[in-house]
């Protein structure tokens, strides 16, 4: 039997902190496909968009009766994120969209409401700004989704722990617990429509979003 046969690419190489690399693998003689950190089981030919924070390495492995491919790909992260966003780039817009532009989700693998050492980083970010004396007064609400696999009521409660998971380690690094609010929205409101290993893996986060703006 043949050894599976791997092909990737990813593309940019090199990216700004918050642009988007899009990894693409093609495979033959192979059965599974894993994708790490933090993706997991994929389709056997695909592609999908990271977010990544910082430069980083994904290995790819493809297994098949014939045997196991592993091959990795690594997205430069070209800078410092706190740096990203000057305040000349703010000027005009609305807090909303301050709020938008500066304030990432985090993704979650399958099944899970375990924070990645990637969502931890993400999270880090996210609270640099939201520690801003500007900005240290806003409430915001942190929603829970999960893909759509999984009963409704099985997706509302994992969508909740993912939620509050985050809820937790921003209140251990020092957010004030009354500026944060948490909802469950399960598998309501995807980021990515498509019943993909691609699309569930975006679809299982939590988002931010801004609520008042004092």
């Amino acid at each position: 039997m043949q050894k599976p046969h791997l092909e990737l690419r990813i593309e940019p190489q090199r990216i700004a902190p918050g642009e988007s690399a899009l990894l693409t693998w093609e495979t033959r003689n192979a059965n599974e496909v894993r994708i790490e950190p933090n993706i997991g089981t994929v389709d056997l030919t695909g592609r999908i968009k990271f977010f990544p924070d910082e430069t980083t390495t994904y290995g790819v492995t493809a297994e098949g009766p014939g045997g196991r491919t592993t091959k990795s790909i690594r997205v430069e992260v070209v800078g410092d994120r706190s740096t990203e966003i000057s305040v000349e780039d703010m000027t005009g817009l609305s807090l909303a969209e301050q709020f938008s532009k500066s304030v990432r989700p985090v993704f979650f693998v399958f099944d899970s409401a375990e924070l990645s050492q990637e969502a931890q980083s993400t999270l880090d970010e996210n609270i640099r700004w939201l520690s801003r004396l500007e900005n240290n007064r806003l409430s915001f609400v942190l929603e829970g989704h999960a893909d759509e696999r999984g009963s409704e009521e099985y997706n509302l409660a994992l969508g909740d722990m993912r939620a509050q998971v985050v809820k937790e380690y921003l209140v251990a690094k020092g957010i004030d617990l009354s500026r944060i609010t948490t909802i469950s929205l399960g598998e309501e409101r995807p980021f990515e429509t498509g019943t993909t290993e691609e699309a569930y893996a975006l679809n299982r986060r939590t988002h931010f979003s801004i609520s008042d703006a004092p």
